[in-house]
């Protein structure tokens, strides 16, 4: 059919308006027409729509030259070993034959370090231990395997294959009727997929006679499972013959891998020795710990301090550049023998620590304790003092109780005023004690309404933890069945009714409740993060600016090696460093991992740099998410080992709502199924991008993964409230007014809750008018129409703070 055009059917042009500009077509045609006219550089194009063709020829060039650059400066500089690890992903693997043929496929011995990184010659399948392989066809290019993990059922194995390894083979078996990823399979790529994963390269293993008919399909197969896992395409090579095996190393020299931010902006080194050169039989002894290996990713600075996973934090006494295993017959130079190190170990002296200028190990922050005293008040204040009740003496100043405010007592009568203050002056006592236990002010409860009856204020808050999060003191895997269906039912009970809790009937509610307050505005009332804190708070650091603060950390690690600070190693550098008092502990504890990594007994171990700051304690706020093939129950305050992409550590969290622009968020006492959460914890302060995973850890069983999440930022500032709702229910009502039941047990709670606001499920507002009766019945009076089904409701909040470390190491 034809269009409108054949009919003679014209539309209306677009009025535009008279300020409309050219249109593209416009625009293209005028900058065709203008020929030689001047040209933006590339780099102020970037970002902008590019219309001309020769633009975008321009910008692509000079991208391909950067590309070039680059490369060019990779191949000029000294660059490590790359790190290549094995993991396949089904029992069905031949794990031996693969790595036989990839040692073999060198062409030459394996060359290794002095730890027994070597090929066993004794028989005819090599060692499964960390293995420097010459690449074919490369002059300079080495590759360093790693072997499988020995326990692939165990999720910390993968993380430790995370942290180090720069290139991951993914082996699948090639047979059409085997499992292509079991279930040690499923687990390691999960715990990857969090981490960051690295460059990827899947192998997939055949019959070495195999046709090209059968070595096709197995390529097909293997590519459908990897990509179930892992999204994008991924390039499949076969791994059946040596032949094979040298192709793939081809492949692995000329990659360049990508890994994940939080490796790349900070200094790492796998170590490939520990030699501790001080006495260690003398267990309160502190020396010197010698370490070696390759500088990579960014510079070191011989003035940050180290964090090595199990051992600890260390400052840095020395750095040496020495020979890299794979040359260590080469004699030095006239120039390199007259650098050389007084004790003759082979290394040359680069940098030595200046104790100024070292950043150093600490760890809480020391307060003073003159801090929070109050000055004596001036002259000028004193005489404002003094004028102030004359310009006011016309009012009448009423008598209230300590601690109640204007507003609050608009609402009492003179007859509930006289009541509350012969109640006030018994309670005077007990908020002297608790300003003295609390180093401070103490938090008034409903805003500013006065305590009563608190001398047993520390016991009650101790139940209402064992009551509201009911904390469990046994370990997990002694819980019993009851025990289980009791946290189930808990957890359920939260979802479809959450915070409410029954009063008790043994204490008064005003004892019991003694630190909650009240709100009238979640949203707008205010609530001070600095008041009342714990004794803890005064012995962690804060941040002025977080961002600005993780920029200059930053800028100082990439700023080693060149001008800032010329001494350090640039990376690829194989260095000894020279970790200054270090324990005699930890010291055989490092060289006993070491040894173990070296045979292949362990994962190989890996010390990171740490940036400015990273050793001090601050409080942590990690945006968490139950995992979803986690079925248990997830208590707030629960013991959880932390792993992060630098540490790993056992914690207590608190999770809170993740509410946006909000200045208070609510306690979770469960962290749900598919609702993320943040958790809050004391730790050291370390810089986002970083990967978080927590695993439960239970005896005679490998750690299970719980949640998994990411930095979100380091703020003690951060206000979590705990909230719990009073629920009593109407049993007389009459239009806005109702008699309302079982919220109290005795008047004197109900005077004392007096100020609240309440509110019924079904909407309505009210407050309490007054007690009827000796057992805790009230008369309130509401906004509308009240219901004889609603239930009448009051809601208290109380801040939260994460529970203290029980150690202070951090490298559980």
């Amino acid at each position: 059919m034809a269009g409108p055009s054949v009919h003679g059917q014209k539309n209306k042009p677009h009025k535009a308006g008279r300020k409309a500009g050219l249109s593209a077509r416009q625009k293209h045609k005028s900058t065709k027409e203008a020929g030689n006219g001047h040209r933006s550089s590339a780099k102020s194009l970037q970002g902008v729509a590019v219309s001309s063709k020769h633009q975008r020829q321009q910008i692509t060039k000079h991208h391909r030259d950067v590309q070039r650059e680059q490369a060019l400066a990779e191949k000029r500089n000294p660059q490590p070993p790359r790190v290549v690890a094995l993991l396949p992903l089904s029992q069905e693997v031949d794990v031996p034959r693969l790595w036989t043929q990839l040692v073999q496929a060198s062409g030459v011995p394996a060359l290794a370090s002095e730890q027994g990184m070597n090929v066993d010659s004794g028989s005819d399948v090599p060692a499964m231990v960390p293995t420097l392989v010459k690449l074919p066809g490369q002059s300079r290019g080495m590759v360093q395997l790693l072997p499988p993990p020995a326990d692939p059922k165990n999720p910390l194995t993968a993380v430790e294959l995370a942290r180090s390894a720069e290139v991951l083979l993914l082996v699948l078996p090639g047979g059409a009727k085997v499992t292509q990823v079991d279930e040690g399979g499923f687990s390691s790529l999960a715990v990857l997929r969090l981490m960051g994963l690295p460059a990827l390269q899947v192998l997939v293993q055949g019959q070495p006679h195999a046709s090209l008919k059968d070595r096709s399909a197995a390529k097909k197969r293997a590519q459908a499972a990897v990509a179930s896992q892992i999204a994008g395409e991924h390039k499949v090579m076969a791994a059946d013959t040596e032949a094979d095996c040298q192709q793939v190393l081809r492949h692995l020299g000329e990659t360049h891998p990508s890994l994940p931010l939080w490796r790349r902006q900070r200094p790492a080194l796998h170590l490939d020795s520990a030699e501790p050169l001080f006495n260690t039989a003398v267990t309160s002894a502190q020396g010197t710990v010698a370490i070696r290996g390759y500088v990579r990713y960014l510079g070191l600075s011989v003035h940050q301090p180290m964090h090595i996973q199990g051992c600890g934090d260390f400052n840095i006494g020395r750095i040496e550049v020495a020979d890299p295993p794979c040359s260590s017959g080469r004699q030095p130079t006239a120039n390199e023998a007259q650098t050389m190190d007084m004790a003759g170990s082979g290394a040359r002296l680069l940098a030595v620590a200046d104790l100024a200028a070292r950043q150093g190990v600490v760890r809480l922050n020391t307060p003073d304790p003159l801090a929070g005293e109050q000055t004596w008040p001036t002259n000028e204040e004193l005489m404002e003092a003094d004028a102030r009740p004359s310009s006011e003496g016309s009012k009448r100043k009423r008598r209230l109780p300590k601690g109640m405010s204007d507003y609050q007592a608009a609402w009492i009568t003179e007859e509930e005023l006289g009541d509350l203050e012969e109640s006030g002056s018994e309670g005077e006592k007990g908020d002297e004690e608790l300003h003295e236990r609390q180093g401070g002010d103490a938090q008034p409860v409903l805003g500013d309404l006065a305590m009563d009856g608190i001398a047993n204020t520390a016991e009650l808050e101790e139940d209402d933890d064992q009551t509201d999060d009911m904390q469990d003191s046994e370990a997990a895997g002694d819980q019993s069945f009851a025990e289980f269906k009791r946290q189930r039912r808990a957890e359920q009970d939260d979802v479809e009714f959450p915070d409410e809790i029954d009063t008790p009937t043994d204490t008064p509610a005003r004892d019991r409740f003694a630190r909650y307050r009240g709100l009238k505005s979640w949203r707008s009332s205010p609530w001070d993060a600095r008041e009342g804190l714990p004794q803890e708070y005064a012995n962690t650091f804060a941040f002025e600016n977080f961002k600005r603060a993780h920029k200059r950390a930053r800028a100082a690690a990439e700023g080693v090696g060149g001008p800032q600070d010329p001494q350090g190693p640039c990376p690829g550098s194989y260095v000894v460093v020279h970790l200054a008092d270090v324990p005699a502990t930890a010291a055989l504890k490092l060289q006993q991992r070491v040894e173990a990594s070296a045979q292949g007994l362990q994962p190989p171990l890996v010390a990171h740099g740490l940036l400015q700051h990273e050793t001090k304690l601050s409080v942590l706020n990690f945006a968490v998410k139950k995992d979803a093939n986690f079925s248990e129950t997830l208590q707030n305050k629960a013991e959880l080992l932390f792993v992060t992409g630098l540490r790993s550590f056992t914690a207590r969290p608190v999770y809170s709502t993740d509410d946006p622009n909000v200045d208070k968020h609510k306690l979770e006492r469960f962290l749900h199924d598919r609702r993320q959460c943040v958790g809050t914890i004391y730790g050291p302060i370390q810089y986002p991008p970083l990967p978080l995973l927590a695993f439960k850890i239970t005896p005679d069983h490998p750690p299970q993964l719980a949640l998994a999440g990411t930095l979100r930022s380091c703020d003690p500032d951060r206000v979590v409230l705990k909230k719990i709702v009073l629920s009593g229910y109407p049993v007389k009502v009459h239009k806005k007014k109702a008699v309302v039941r079982w919220m109290f047990h005795n008047p004197e709670d109900v005077r004392w809750f007096k100020p609240l606001e309440l509110w019924t499920k079904y909407g309505r507002r009210g407050r309490i008018k007054e007690p009827i009766g000796t057992h805790g019945a009230m008369k309130c009076m509401f906004d509308g129409v009240v219901q004889q089904r609603d239930a009448v409701c009051a809601s208290l909040f109380k801040r939260s703070y994460p529970v203290w470390p029980a150690n202070l190491d951090f490298c559980s």
